[in-house]
């Protein structure tokens, strides 16, 4: 008898699509860079290479009592959103960290995939991201330190809430983790060190002048997050902030986060605080409003007053 082998699966068009993808990611990605100098935000540090540690993360932490975490504006993100077709195209999010003196301390790069990053719009409760935080050496070059994971879920209201992974790339070892519970009327972070107890909390009401009315000035341009000790006592402090009004009418996903560290000693917690505040961008203030487009007209929905924008209905009778 003849044994009909199964049909061989197209490794090798499945390979050339996955370095298809991986090109014009890079491609993008190099564009982006390009048009961000133009928009700004300067240049990205030069990555360093795998097992360059010319500097100690955790002792340029412990010298941090405050910073600045300023997300970088992406031109393709948008471009796309102002595209009209109600949706942007997601590019990888970046963070510099700026001590008080100005200087960057860390670098704090996305490094999700493309079709993984396109998932996040369509389920962002459940989609996964990565990223890697990036200690920049005194000639500009930003060297592996820490990674932050956060895996897959099938979240829904209170089941499989996301959570996120500090992981030291030095030694591989995981140093906290951060979970966002299910809140009905607020903005809450648990943090459990590296034995699973827990270690702080992160907290935002959701009765703030910045979520219900996000303008550019004043305390609508603000957003606050106190972090507590196990014991209830305020040891830090994030304030979101909208950057400018040029980058709230033309990226307002785009948010500048100071973080308060002088009531924390340890680096990790340290670091935790501004791990929270990326999770707290990724998990709230990561949709582009200007790809919101219900009445097809090509005019982004904050902006459609008076041009159209009452859908079928404006024709009359």
């Amino acid at each position: 008898t003849q044994h009909l082998k199964p049909p061989r699966a197209p490794a090798g068009e499945d390979r050339r699509a996955m370095q298809a993808m991986q090109m014009m990611d890079g491609f993008m990605k190099h564009g982006d860079d390009m048009f961000n100098q133009y928009l700004g935000d300067g240049k990205d540090p030069v990555m360093a290479p795998p097992g360059q540690h010319t500097m100690n993360a955790y002792d340029v932490l412990n010298g941090l009592h405050s910073c600045q975490i300023t997300e970088k504006a992406s031109a393709i993100e948008a471009l796309s959103a102002f595209a009209g077709a109600g949706q942007e195209f997601e590019m990888p999010n970046k963070y510099k960290v700026l001590a008080p003196n100005g200087e960057q301390a860390f670098f704090i790069t996305e490094g999700t995939d493309m079709c993984t990053r396109q998932m996040g719009n369509c389920c962002p409760d459940c989609a996964s991201w990565a990223a890697d935080i990036r200690v920049v050496n005194g000639q500009g070059e930003a060297e592996e330190a820490f990674s932050l994971t956060r895996p897959w879920t099938c979240t829904f209201c209170c089941f499989n809430r996301p959570h996120v992974s500090i992981v030291d790339q030095n030694t591989g070892e995981e140093v906290a983790e951060m979970i966002d519970p299910c809140n009905c009327c607020d903005m809450t972070f648990t943090v459990k060190d590296k034995s699973g107890d827990p270690a702080m909390y992160v907290k935002g009401g959701c009765c703030q002048l910045g979520l219900c009315c996000p303008l550019p000035c004043g305390p609508c341009a603000e957003v606050n997050f106190t972090a507590e000790d196990p014991d209830g006592n305020e040891i830090g402090h994030i304030k979101k902030k909208v950057p400018s009004i040029l980058k709230f009418l033309a990226t307002p996903d785009v948010d500048n986060y100071h973080v308060d560290l002088s009531g924390v000693e340890d680096p990790v917690m340290k670091l935790v605080l501004i791990a929270v505040s990326v999770f707290i961008d990724f998990r709230f203030f990561n949709m582009n409003e200007n790809a919101e487009d219900a009445d097809g007209d090509h005019i982004p929905d904050r902006f459609d007053y008076g041009f159209g924008g009452g859908g079928s209905d404006s024709g009359g009778e």
